[in-house]
Formats: structure tokens, sequence, C-alpha cells
């Protein structure tokens, strides 16, 4: 409800001033209609029955416009409004195939206990061993909005509906056995916000933006997503959805520094159905400050800094409809420092390349999150919940080192209507990104390990495009995207083929 009251305020700045301008117009006619009849009074001349009937006609006539022709000044400032809110959808359909190997978990011995199922009962739950997926369809419709109400104040937002097959063979559930999973369709309003620059004609312009805000889709997600940056901020530092306040100055033309309050949350399973590393985030504090700069360097390039904190953060792994936060907690405060630079026209050629990296800063508080099984035949934690694994990764407090990774990628334009593109990235053991709100499919930036990623994109008709992509993740530590316990040594391999076609306008 907080999302939809927010998403209805722009068309309160658009009601119409019509109603006013009529009955001041009554007002001045009468006015009018008065001073005549105390000059003709005064003069002890008579007013022509001319004049006289004109400007009571005039009168009668604009108070049966506010009596009975209000109902199409109402659907004038309907039209009004809609005629000043722009609608731009977006609509893609994704097949994807996947196949997920596991070698090996350190210490992990969580076993499938399913009399029903004696082919798997007594089996490792997540150690040693493979599934290789149906192929999954997914589609996600999003309308994005905007309207320049005036000089000072903007407004845009997005509704966003996805469906996705994933509902009884879900990669989010990294076991041998197969579980069902939660409705595999959502509709949401995921960024609804004003733009208001109060002192727009000056050098030094600033804004202050309101809302749910644009900080997720950050760059440099959007060169293999073939559209514009969708976010203010680097996508390894931050990738959250988030509601609150921005403050952006602009300090020269190309040099602007942002500081962000807001609250961090994570929209509904649903909109998640392939993957397991991201957690649910539970109203976190969020408190940042950044600066980007545009340089013509090697090409047009743009460089990015970023420091970003999550205070409070009270956070559940996202492992599945078996598993509740029945034991979260607030473990502490995480910051993550970031730097990157982009180069499109890269050397003055159809390539853009870039480079990320980000150092991810945990202080703990002390508590801990338990999602460890200790009666292992009831799969339960030592509270009675359900839990995890039996191995120690699964309960912990806030991480106790800091981690480190880095991104880099490129895309080639060989013609206008053709590209190619790579990309890479790499987590440390401690590795934890604040990207819950990824745009990407399996939120590959919180990975701990490698993750390789080639793809062609097709724009086979105006608006209309094709992508063919293969991704290789190795996972070299248990506990991606999670904040807290003692990561294991693991040895996975996560495997997707995909095909979209993507309308956008």
């Amino acid at each position: 409800m907080k999302k939809i009251i927010l998403s209805t305020i722009p068309l309160f700045l658009f009601a119409s001033s019509d109603n006013d301008a009529i009955l001041k117009r009554i007002e001045l006619l009468e006015k009018e209609l008065n001073n005549l009849k105390s000059i003709v009074k005064k003069q002890n001349s008579p007013l022509p029955i001319s004049k006289f009937k004109e400007l009571q006609n005039q009168v009668l006539l604009n108070s049966k416009d506010i009596d009975e022709i209000y109902p199409i000044i109402e659907h004038n400032e309907k039209k009004s409004i809609l005629d000043k809110l722009n609608f731009l959808p977006e609509l893609e359909l994704r097949i994807d195939k996947m196949n997920y190997i596991n070698n090996n978990i350190d210490k992990e011995n969580t076993k499938i206990y399913d009399n029903s199922n004696p082919l798997l009962n007594g089996k490792q739950r997540r150690d040693r061993f493979s599934k290789n997926f149906d192929t999954a369809g997914y589609v996600r419709f999003r309308l994005n909005m905007d309207s320049k109400i005036n000089d000072k104040v903007k407004f845009n937002g997005r509704m966003v509906f996805s469906t996705s097959s994933q509902t009884n063979q879900r990669l989010c559930i990294l076991s041998r056995d197969i579980k069902s999973g939660s409705s595999n369709s959502a509709f949401d309003i995921d960024r609804a916000y004003i733009d208001y620059t109060p002192n727009k004609s000056s050098k030094y312009a600033t804004t202050f933006s309101f809302g749910l805000l644009p900080t997720t889709g950050g760059t440099p997600m959007q060169f293999a997503q073939d559209s514009k940056r969708k976010s203010l901020f680097p996508a390894l530092v931050f990738d959250m959805n988030t509601y609150g306040i921005i403050g952006t100055q602009k300090l020269t033309d190309n040099n602007f520094l942002r500081i962000v309050l807001a609250k961090a949350y994570t929209m509904r399973d649903t909109f998640y159905p392939y993957q397991c590393n991201r957690e649910n985030i539970d109203n976190a504090t969020v408190a940042g400050i950044y600066y980007d700069t545009k340089l013509n360097l090697f090409g047009s390039t743009l460089l990015s800094f970023g420091l970003n904190s999550l205070l409070d953060l009270k956070a559940h792994p996202y492992l599945g409809p078996d598993i509740d936060a029945n034991d979260s907690n607030k473990l502490g405060d995480i910051f993550t420092i970031g730097f990157g630079v982009d180069i499109k026209k890269f050397l003055y050629t159809n390539t853009t390349v870039f480079f990320h990296s980000a150092i991810s800063i945990p202080h703990g508080n002390g508590e801990t999150d338990n999602y460890q099984i200790v009666n292992p035949l009831l799969g339960t934690t030592s509270n009675g919940n359900i839990g995890f694994s039996e191995a120690s990764y699964a309960k912990g407090k806030m991480l106790k080192d800091n981690g480190y990774s880095f991104y880099v990628g490129t895309k080639y334009d060989y013609s206008t209507t053709l590209s190619f593109g790579a990309e890479y990235n790499y987590g440390s053991k401690y590795w934890f990104s604040a990207t819950q709100g990824a745009e990407d499919m399996f939120n590959k930036l919180a990975t701990r390990g490698s993750v390789g990623e080639a793809y062609t994109i097709w724009n086979y008709y105006k608006n209309l495009s094709a992508k063919i992509g293969y991704m290789y993740s190795k996972e070299k530590y248990t506990g991606s995207g999670w904040h807290f316990g003692e990561p294991s040594g693991k040895d996975a391999t996560q495997k997707v083929g995909y095909i979209s076609l993507k309308a956008k306008f």
C-alpha cells in the first residue's frame, strides 16, 4: 500500500486549474454587469437591452459550465493527465537451460530423510550430486512512466510483472531432492519517485529525489542488457530496492556528487525464481555517498566511486519454501567501497570496456543467525524451526573478515544491429555484495568464486531484439550472498544457456 500511495503523488500535481479559471471568469462578468448597472443609474440612461442580455447570458452560461458541464471538464482533466504522463513498455521472454554439479562441500553431511522416496532416502542432500533441470521459461513485463511536470519537477515510475515456470524445479534450492515453490507470478511497483530541482538554471543545480528510488540496474550492467543506465550507483557496490531520499549536487557539467539516505528492502521471492544467493533484506538503513565524472579519456569514459553502508542489517537467506526467517536477527553493519571505469568507443572504435572493483567491510554486534540442523530426522534447528544444513556454515555471527570482488567486461558492436559481449567477475571467500535487487537472473555479482558469461545481441527490427548467451559459474565457497557464518570450501559448477526475445520502446 505504501508504494501505491507514493506512485499516486504525481496525479495530484497534475490537477488542472480549469475550474478556478471559470469561477474567476464568472466573478469578473458579474462585477462588470454590476458596474454597468451602477453607471446606468448614475447617468439616468437606460442600458441597452441587447448588452444587458449578452452579459446575463454569459453569466448563466458559465454557471452552467460549473453545474452541468463539470463531467466534461473532469474528463478533460483526466485526459490531460494521460497526455502529460508517458508510458514506455518493455517485454522480455526468456528461456533457460540449467545444469548444476556439486562435487564437494567441506564438512557437509546433510542427508535426505524421506521414506516416501526410497531412491533418495539416506543420500547426501547438498553434497556430491548433479541436477539437470527442465527447460525453464520466464516472462517479465515492465511499464515505465515519466513526466515533466514543470521545469523544476519530474516524475518517474515503473510497474513490473513477472511469471516463471520454475514452480517445482528451482535452482534456488541447491539440493538433490526437488521441492515445490511458491506462486510463480508477481506484480509490483519497483520505483516511483519525484525529482525536484529548485535551482534548475544554476551551473551548480541541486536535485532532490524522493520515493521508491532508482537504485537497481546500475552501471555497468546496462551493456549486457543493451539498455541505458538505470541506477545512479555502480552495481558492484550497491544494487538494491530502496525507498527514501537522494540528493544530487552538480559540480560541473560532467561531475556529480550524490548522497542517499534510505531503507533497503527485497521484492518478493517470486521475482527471483532461479537462484539462491539472494537474501531477503528487512528494511536495513542505507547511507551512502557517490561521485562520478565523465571524461574524454581513451574514448567516452565514466569514472565512478562509492561508499555505501547497510546499518542494522537483518536478512535471511533465500533458501526456498522449506526455510523461514524465524532465526534472523540484526547482526551489525556492512560497509562497501567501490571504484569503476566504463569506456565507450574505446580508442575510438566500436568497443566498450569496463572494470569495477569493491571491498566489503563487516562490523558485527555479536548476535547470531541459526539455520543449522540439529535434528536430522526432522530437519529442524535447535529452536524447532526448519533448517538448511548440518554443517557449521549455516550458523554464525556477522562475517569476520573483509571480502573483495572485481568485475570486467567488453562489448563490441559489429554493426548497428549485431553486437558481441563477454564478462567475468570474481568474489573472495568473505565477499558480501549489496545486490539483493540485482536485475540479472542469477545475481552473479554475489558469487564467492568465478563467473564467466558470453552473449550475442541481434537487433533484428526496430525496438525488437534477440539475445543468446552462456554463463558458467564456479563456486569456491559456501554462502554466496550471505552475511553470516564461516564459509566452507566448495567445488560446484553451474552452467546456463539462454535465449531471450525483448521488445522495448
